[in-house]
């Protein structure tokens, strides 16, 4: 079929793309080449249709199905069609969008003189005979007009240019009337028969991926879990988790079938897709979790910290076998494991093989423990050696991302005006010993010297306005006055305190004691995961929360559902307990205990409020959690709260700690809103004007990256 009869049945909706099929990948250097073959008239493939009155779901909603009998579905030849459609007709085809587009290669110039093919740049742009190939299928351009131009006022010249420059437009243009072979499956073809031919088509030119193909497996049954895979991709890449379609698909695998055997997914049912990607996906489902375990709990700000997406999947599978209920232990433990396995490369290698065995161990008694150990066993240790980072820069992001995450959790502050450095929106990479200094010193063309001068125990982490300030400035001139302005903004980052160190003629020695004291760092900072420094060990027992009684971060009640006073169930009291909760998060985390009398610190326990409920203490645990959920948000129930029950006395206590949110916290009841902070030992609300003045004050920098 020519090439212009298919481009306006792609127009007129004759032809469409299902959703099954991914979008529009080719890179402009293909589409050039696409576009040299065809001028030259070599043969580029046939184009493979479906013919079918049961058509899957259409890109884009382009048709209005039921006005349509017959469908004649695109299965492979879409990025070569797609390329000619947008630069023939200039416009992008009916079943994409212009955010569809990532490579538009409407920009491709056509030179009359030569008959090359170039992408617009500077040379294209000056160079009278390049033109916009869209313009030579719209008719745009005349040879005679160019060939005056290059030539000025010499007619004959001009008449010679501009009957060679016509040919070369004329061949361009009659690309339009070349066929292109289209081969027909038959309409007795079932969707799944279609997408195994589309597979085995596709593995000649831009091969699918085996995540690739089990989304087109996956939306044969929903049709739209491609859509919904790229709206959650999107919202994540806005909160700085930029992650691959194919990332969400292997999410999808593991927690479907604990595997990552692909073709387990093929048949699934579109009931049960639906019901697993929401678990995933909702609003305050697992991978918001995720987020927010990373960033508050991980010191990682963004995706960027992570050299290997892979290492979220187990995480993600047990957080969605527990229903994300973790302990506070089980968080910090997987926290432990996800630096270890990305410092150690543990999905460097068969990655899916990998993945499948650690899945596997996520049913154990102590899967941190057997996740541990798979590392220990591969590398011989977890531990960092100060020799592990010699020689190794930015580019080895397994430890430079270590390192950062390290110094972010170290309270860093910024070394010209001392300010905390997690609120800054973007820190630079600062070579403390300057590297127009040290080339001064060492070879930029030897790689050992490369390696050196630009070791990570040669950088710090500063915003823009700072490093720019510091310029190509020696340690020994700038780092005294920070030590005498700012005495932790060193230690914070772990500069040696030696000003010996710091002259030139030591750089070797710095870079020595650095790499031991970076190396210490990763080690504490890992150790602290286990017996509970940085937020990662124990909290205080009931025992001890109660004996130190009411005070800014500690708050009794007596009861969660009885009324002591009416001796019956009053549910006024469970919204007490969650505006207690959002005051606590809103202002720097704490613990409610519930069972205590919160006057006399008598140990009163739960049994009225377990009398009042069905199940006991489980009901108890549902009833709270579900509470924090409808008043202040899912997350809170979910991320930002650890209820655990205790026994004091003889008598059993429920302890919520609380953690302090990274966003402002509300109370909702009948459709409004209410701000509460913590003042002294109670709850308080504040007004509009005080809760924008505190809200503004305490969340209005972005996180640091």
């Amino acid at each position: 079929m020519e090439i212009s009869k298919l481009l306006d049945r792609v127009e007129s909706n004759a032809i469409v793309l299902p959703e099954f099929q991914r979008e529009f990948v080719w890179k402009n250097s293909q589409a050039k080449e696409l576009m040299n073959s065809l001028f030259k008239e070599y043969p580029i493939g046939s184009l493979l249709t479906w013919e079918t009155e049961n058509p899957p779901e259409i890109k884009n909603e382009a048709i209005e199905e039921e006005k349509h009998a017959l469908f004649e579905v695109l299965l492979d030849g879409q990025q070569r069609l797609t390329v000619l459609y947008m630069l023939v007709k200039d416009e992008i085809p009916p079943y994409y969008d212009t955010d569809d587009i990532n490579n538009d290669p409407r920009n491709l110039y056509f030179n009359v003189d030569s008959g090359e093919f170039h992408f617009e740049n500077k040379l294209v742009r000056e160079g009278v005979e390049w033109v916009k190939v869209t313009d030579c299928f719209n008719g745009d351009v005349e040879g005679i007009s160019i060939a005056q131009e290059k030539v000025g006022d010499k007619p004959q010249e001009v008449l010679e240019l501009s009957k060679e420059y016509n040919k070369k437009l004329s061949q361009l243009q009659n690309i339009t009337t070349r066929g292109i072979p289209v081969e027909t499956l038959p309409k007795s073809a079932d969707i799944h028969q279609a997408i195994e031919l589309f597979d085995k088509i596709n593995s000649q030119g831009t091969h699918l991926s085996d995540a690739e193909l089990a989304l087109a497996h996956m939306s044969a049954e929903w049709a739209h879990i491609r859509r919904n895979m790229k709206a959650k991709q999107s919202e994540l890449a806005e909160k700085g988790f930029d992650f691959k379609l194919n990332f969400y698909v292997k999410c999808m695998i593991g927690t479907l079938t604990g595997t990552m055997t692909y073709e387990q997914v093929y048949d699934v049912p579109e009931d049960e897709l639906k019901t697993q990607w929401n678990r995933l996906a909702k609003e305050g489902g697992v991978f918001d979790y995720v987020v927010n375990v990373l960033q508050n709990d991980g010191h990682i700000p963004n995706s960027d910290y992570i050299n290997t997406r892979d290492v979220l999947i187990p995480f993600i599978a047990y957080l969605d076998k527990q229903d994300k209920q973790l302990s506070h232990e089980e968080k910090t433990q997987f926290l432990r494991w996800l630096y270890a396995a990305m410092m150690w490369s543990r999905y460097s290698g068969s990655s899916d093989t990998t993945i499948e065995h650690d899945l596997s161990l996520l049913d154990t008694d102590s899967p941190t423990e057997y996740l541990m150990q798979e590392i220990r066993d591969e590398r011989g240790r977890i531990e960092v050696q100060a020799s592990d980072l010699q020689g190794r820069g930015k580019r080895t992001r397994r430890f430079y991302n270590m390192v950062r995450t390290v110094i972010r959790a170290n309270d860093p502050v910024d070394w010209k005006t001392g300010e905390p450095l997690k609120g800054s929106f973007q820190l630079e990479s600062h070579h403390i010993f300057p590297k127009s200094k040290l080339y001064q010193e060492y070879d930029s063309g030897n790689s050992t010297h490369r390696k050196l001068v630009n070791e990570i125990a040669n950088r710090a982490f500063l915003t823009p306005v700072t490093n720019k300030q510091l310029g190509d400035d020696l340690p020994e001139n700038y780092l005294p006055g920070i030590l005498e302005d700012h005495p932790k903004a060193l230690q914070s980052q772990f500069i040696p305190n030696n000003p010996e160190l710091w002259k030139l003629e030591n750089y070797e020695d710095f870079l020595a004691k650095r790499r031991e004291l970076l190396a210490d760092a990763i080690n504490d900072y890992m150790e602290d995961l286990v017996i509970g420094e940085n937020g990662g060990g124990e909290r205080e027992s009931a025992e001890e929360l109660i004996r130190k009684g009411e005070n800014p971060r500690i708050e009794f009640k007596e009861t969660f559902l009885y009324d002591v006073y009416r001796e019956q169930p009053n549910k006024e009291l469970k919204k007490t307990v969650a505006k207690e909760i959002a005051a606590l998060a809103n202002s720097e985390g704490g613990a409610l205990v519930i069972g205590v009398e919160d006057d006399t610190k008598e140990v009163k326990g739960l049994e009225r409020d377990c009398n009042l409920m069905k199940k006991g203490r489980d009901s108890f645990g549902q009833q709270l959690r579900q509470e924090i959920a409808t008043r202040l948000n899912q997350m809170m129930a979910t991320a930002y709260t650890h209820v655990s029950f205790e026994e004091v006395d003889g008598k059993e206590v429920c302890v919520v700690w609380v953690d302090d949110s990274p966003k402002p916290v509300f109370f909702e009841e009948d459709d409004s809103e209410q701000f509460y902070v913590r003042t002294g030992t109670a709850a308080q609300p504040l007004g509009i004007q005080e809760a924008n003045e505190y809200i503004d004050e305490h969340w209005n920098q972005s996180p640091m990256v």
